[in-house]
């Protein structure tokens, strides 16, 4: 049976920090898109998304994982939109995945306290008037300077981390071990200035 994998949707997210992720996990994992109503998603590349649901149609589900993306997270941080089926995954031994802003929403789900983490709400990434807002939703998470933190069942990662992400989820998941997690990062390596292709 395939793992289940929630994809929380919301106004303002970059589709593009998780199209890695989906990608790489589509052929093994039944994804599940969600949304804070379950109404379509407008993608930050100007397509439309079906959601499979609501974020609440989740809560109680045996979600393998659930992955969050980055962008402008505003509509759901301060209602706690996305903190139900969080806390219900994590209950339920989801692994949790979070890049750039999705961080934000992790943390804001209040289940980051004491754990190691990354993310770029940092005075070396924005501005005080920033800090000033997410600093309380961070307090208590230990502060990695990375491009990947993985501290089960969390990941986090930075927005140009997006493969390494990717490969870090479908590890956790089972779906890779690390030569295969190696052998898919370098998918994208290639280049012609690199050696000839031969036949």
């Amino acid at each position: 049976m395939r793992p289940d994998v929630a994809v929380l949707l919301y106004p303002g997210c970059i589709f593009g920090e998780i199209a890695p992720a989906l990608e790489l996990l589509a052929p093994h994992c039944a994804l599940h898109v969600l949304t804070p109503d379950g109404a379509p998603h407008a993608a930050s590349n100007g397509t439309r998304l079906l959601a499979d649901g609501r974020y609440d149609d989740a809560v109680g589900r045996p979600l393998a994982a659930v992955i969050v993306p980055g962008g402008d997270p505003d509509s759901i941080i301060d209602p706690g939109h996305a903190n139900a089926v969080l806390r219900s995954a994590r209950e339920r031994g989801a692994l949790l995945a979070g890049i750039c802003a999705g961080v934000l929403v992790l943390a804001r789900s209040g289940l980051l306290v004491g754990r190691r983490a990354t993310h770029n709400y940092t005075a070396e990434h924005t501005t005080p008037e920033v800090l000033a807002c997410t600093d309380p939703i961070f307090a208590g998470v230990r502060f990695e300077r990375a491009d990947l933190v993985v501290d089960p069942p969390f990941i986090t990662a930075q927005w140009w981390a997006r493969a390494t992400f990717a490969a870090a989820i479908a590890q956790a998941l089972g779906l890779l071990d690390e030569a295969g997690a190696q052998r898919w990062l370098q998918r994208d390596r290639f280049s012609y200035d690199d050696a000839p292709i031969t036949r």
